[in-house]
């Protein structure tokens, strides 16, 4: 299969990249971090920051789609947060997190489909979060990005349908990663989070026709509590996040 990843130097993309050189894949990678070393020839690696407006930034990536597609596998995972009280980070930090989860996804989208890359009977992963489902105190800028994340995967899931191309939302819960663990309270247990190697695995197993993909029976728990009893959920998230972070900002 030919894959495009973004944001595979760690957490869930890494493992996905780990996958699908396992499996012979082709697979072009996009992030702001340097290549890894020994990297297999079957990788090609751009090395690129999701967040700049650079027009020849978008340029190159444009190409380089029209060089190395079309992909049967579009998994865009590249993400940052900012956690704290809402009024203690700065609107630049607020600005990079919705550049980088909302913004640089429906570029690439844009970008994929205008170069006719994403190959007829392949899919296009956006990952989101199950914040989706619930209030997110704490994170509200990292929240409000992956909620217009998942409005404009809903969005484009009928259009792209018609070319053959499935539209799917990953929204886990707190992964086993760096991601998580710069940005989670102090204390936090990492035990208690899903491995990114699970994740991975789910998303290149997932049938075309599930649209929401919830790893886990905790992210599934909790997606339908936040379906049948928001409130109640976005008071619990408040207990176990905002309260634990309104002394500590984190960008």
């Amino acid at each position: 299969m030919n894959i495009l990843l973004t944001g595979a130097a760690s957490g869930l993309g890494a493992a996905l990249l780990h996958d699908c050189i396992a499996r012979g894949d082709s697979i072009t990678v996009i992030d702001v971090g340097e290549c890894p070393p020994d990297m297999p020839e079957t990788v090609t690696w751009l090395r690129h920051d999701l967040s700049a407006i650079d027009p020849v930034l978008w340029d190159e990536i444009s190409t380089a789609f029209a060089r190395h597609g079309p992909f049967d596998l579009a998994v865009l995972s590249a993400g940052i947060s900012a956690t704290g009280p809402f009024e203690a980070i700065s609107p630049q930090a607020h600005r990079q997190v919705s550049r980088v989860n909302l913004h640089a996804p429906m570029r690439l989208s844009l970008e994929l489909q205008q170069r006719n890359a994403l190959a007829a009977g392949g899919r296009l992963v956006f990952v989101a979060s199950l914040s989706c489902f619930t209030g997110y105190p704490g994170a509200a800028s990292y929240a409000a990005s992956k909620d217009g994340l998942a409005a404009f995967a809903r969005s484009l899931r009928k259009p792209m349908r018609r070319a053959g191309v499935a539209v799917q939302l990953l929204c886990p819960g707190p992964m086993d990663t760096p991601h998580a663990t710069r940005y989670a309270p102090k204390g936090a247990r990492a035990d208690r989070r899903i491995a990114p190697e699970k994740v991975a695995q789910m998303v290149l197993d997932a049938p075309r026709a599930r649209f929401v993909l919830l790893p886990g029976a905790g992210a599934k728990l909790a997606a339908m509590l936040g379906r049948l009893a928001p409130e109640l959920m976005t008071r619990i998230m408040g207990r176990v996040l905002f309260a634990k972070l309104k002394d500590q900002t984190m960008l």
